[in-house]
């Protein structure tokens, strides 16, 4: 398959940005330009260019998409839409006459402004959908809609951290969280991780050595605890009393996000029993589930079950912190939008109910486990082995490959690794992957500090965004980029 020039009959499911001026007609040339406005920019703007992972992913559609951290179309639960119009517009061409469907929430209603917790029937649908898998262990939990999970994360910086805190976190983590926390003026205390997740031992360690005359203790700690991006791993239900014990002893805030939790890979995905309480009991109990306190703050979106494009998910805690949420919501994004939560509420309360969310979300985790086994089996085949290792995922949607530096020659020729030539070496790599057709992202862009080491290789690859007919092919070319970086030899 030829993947160097762009298909005009198809039109990629990736959302792309492509490179187009967003600048006024060229044709005013004789114009002058604005002032230069450096000097007048906020010190936290001056030096911000915008989200590196997003930079990554604005790519032509004639990439395998294999570090896109979002799912392929045909994994929506969608497949077309009808717009209609009012006759007064005298569309030409087009249909006349207003949606309507049968519910008290209408298209009228989703058009106004919304409320900051979201339109009653949908959030009821979520609070039912909360209680049914999670049941939280204290009385004043409640549920509110967010714009998806890092417009949520920035209302929480703003709500539990002032600029200087520390915050701790997995060692690798999500690149939207590690600039956001910068942005707030949050430094992070990466967390060492195992197969397992974050280290509870190693997290204790920390907390109980904190030096609190020279800076204040960490008061929130934020996790992935299933499907860890970008490593993969899911923390066992031990893993997360040990470290829920240890939050209850030091009076830390869990920011529990969760957004690939009930994509299971395995062959005891499919169940029978369609029921919710049946899909709660083959997933790992969360954190909001064992939180007795309630310092829990759950993240859920529809980025990765549904469709990222409708920019919404929601966020479970304490009512404390949802009435502090909501305050904040209404001066940033006011609500998410009310188009979106129209297809929700159509999807959920007049389409699926909560059965038929389960069945959906299992029919989800079986597709996303053919998706993983086939780049799993094509990873085993076509990667060399003595310098690429990862582990099988059983939750969400990434394979975090780990290389062996000290197989490069150059380690061979110098005998230690040289400052800076990691990265040199994770650039080529995704220069000749690019280059031939693939899009994989580079490891060090999850890195929640810059330690220094300056010895760790890893990429991202996903089994989501891509075809599925392109993933073995995908990991193909990454795999000959490995291999000519290294000098390998076929055979």
């Amino acid at each position: 398959m030829a993947h160097n020039a762009l298909d005009e009959k198809e039109i990629s499911p990736i959302a792309k940005s492509p490179e187009v001026s967003t600048a006024a007609s060229s044709e005013g040339g004789s114009k002058p330009k604005a002032t230069c406005l450096q000097k007048y920019f906020s010190e936290e703007s001056r030096n911000f260019q915008g989200s590196a992972l997003k930079k990554t992913t604005r790519l032509l559609s004639d990439f395998i998409p294999l570090g896109t951290g979002r799912p392929h179309a045909e994994l929506y639960p969608w497949t077309s839409s009808d717009a209609n119009w009012p006759s007064f517009l005298n569309k030409p061409n087009g249909p006349e006459g207003t949606v309507t469907v049968p519910s008290k929430y209408t298209l009228a209603n989703a058009l106004t402004y919304g409320t900051a917790l979201g339109t009653p029937s949908l959030v009821q649908f979520l609070t039912e959908h909360i209680e049914l898998i999670h049941d939280p262990p204290y009385q004043d939990w409640a549920v509110c809609l967010t714009c998806g999970s890092t417009s949520a994360l920035d209302i929480i910086f703003r709500t539990f951290t002032d600029r200087g805190d520390v915050i701790l976190a997995e060692k690798y983590s999500y690149p939207g969280f590690i600039e956001s926390a910068a942005l707030a003026g949050v430094e992070i205390q990466p967390v060492d991780l195992d197969d397992q997740g974050l280290n509870p031992d190693r997290l204790g360690q920390i907390l109980d050595g904190w030096d609190t005359l020279e800076r204040p203790k960490p008061k929130v700690l934020y996790t992935i605890p299933s499907g860890q991006n970008p490593t993969g791993v899911t923390q066992s239900q031990e893993r997360r009393w040990a470290i829920y014990e240890i939050a209850e002893r030091h009076g830390l805030i869990i920011i529990e996000d969760d957004p690939y939790y009930f994509i299971q890979l395995g062959p005891n995905t499919a169940s029978e029993d369609r029921n919710p309480e049946a899909v709660s009991r083959q997933l790992v109990p969360s954190y909001l589930s064992i939180d007795k306190s309630g310092r829990v703050i759950r993240l859920d979106s529809t980025s990765k079950i549904l469709a990222p494009g409708l920019r919404a998910g929601w966020v479970t805690a304490s009512q404390q912190v949802i009435d502090k949420y909501t305050a904040y919501h209404d001066l940033t994004t006011v609500s998410v939008s009310g188009l979106s939560q129209f297809v929700l509420h159509d999807l959920f309360n007049l389409q699926w109910g909560q059965r038929g969310f389960s069945t959906w979300l299992q029919t989800l985790s079986l597709k996303y486990t053919q998706r993983r086994d086939i780049t799993v089996a094509a990873c085993h085949s076509l990667l060399p082995s003595d310098i690429c290792s990862f582990a099988i995922p059983d939750h969400g949607m990434f394979l975090w490959i780990s290389i062996d530096v000290r197989m490069h020659p150059m380690y061979a020729a110098e005998g230690h690794i040289v400052e800076g030539w990691c990265s040199q070496v994770e650039d080529r790599i995704l220069t000749l992957g690019l280059a031939n057709g693939v899009q994989v992202t580079k490891g060090s862009l999850f890195f929640a500090k810059n330690s220094g080491e300056g010895a760790e290789l890893f990429f991202r690859l996903t089994f989501a965004a891509a075809k599925e007919q392109d993933l073995a092919e995908g990991v193909g070319i990454f795999a000959n980029a490995v291999k000519t970086e290294f000098n390998c030899r076929e055979g």
